[in-house]
């Protein structure tokens, strides 16, 4: 049997106004009739039934006590002092190598700490760590600011060139670990 185009498109048609048809019931849809389930009336039921109960509160009637007499501690009581200790302060350094994983942005390196004092006075860069390093043998202080992930550190590192005029280095945690001087 051979089927040509002009079947398919008759037999295409014939279905389009068949639902046509049938979308034109003169029933309504099935989701616009009202609820015909078995628990309609149940809940009809309960809603006549229902009674009005006025609930009563209680009176509560406050008569006098008698006052206790006080009592009077003859002895002194004793208090034990709990000692808290008192945080130890962790170096710049051992924040650094405190961290698993991420990132530092440096701003400045220098011999001097005088030099990085200064620096970080005109620059108000109070919130970054002054951590001690070694290069080739020599001590060198150098300014970081640790953060979690390579984005925050790149956001960090543009806010502080804006801030400071310098061009900053974001290093991984790791690289700033194996320089610093315990």
């Amino acid at each position: 049997m051979k089927i040509t185009i002009t079947q398919i498109q008759a037999t295409l048609i014939s279905s389009v106004l068949l639902a046509g048809l049938a979308a034109c019931s003169s029933e309504p849809a099935p989701w616009t009739r009202p609820d015909q389930s078995p628990w309609s009336e149940k809940h009809a039921a309960a809603k006549s039934s229902e009674e009005v109960v006025v609930v009563e509160e209680p009176v509560i009637i406050n008569e006098p006590q008698p006052m206790a007499e006080p009592v009077m501690i003859e002895e002194p009581v004793a208090v034990a002092a709990v000692a808290v200790p008192e945080p130890v302060p962790q170096t710049p350094e051992e924040q650094i190598m405190a961290m698993s994983s991420g990132y530092a942005v440096q701003i400045y390196a220098t011999t001097r700490p005088d030099s990085l004092d200064k620096f970080i006075a005109n620059n108000g860069l109070d919130d970054m760590l002054a951590v001690k390093t070694d290069r080739n043998g020599s001590l060198m202080y150098v300014l970081v600011s640790p953060e979690n992930d390579r984005h925050a550190a790149d956001m960090r590192a543009s806010v502080l060139e804006q801030q400071t005029g310098s061009k900053p280095w974001v290093r991984s945690i790791q690289s700033l670990q194996n320089v610093i001087i315990q």
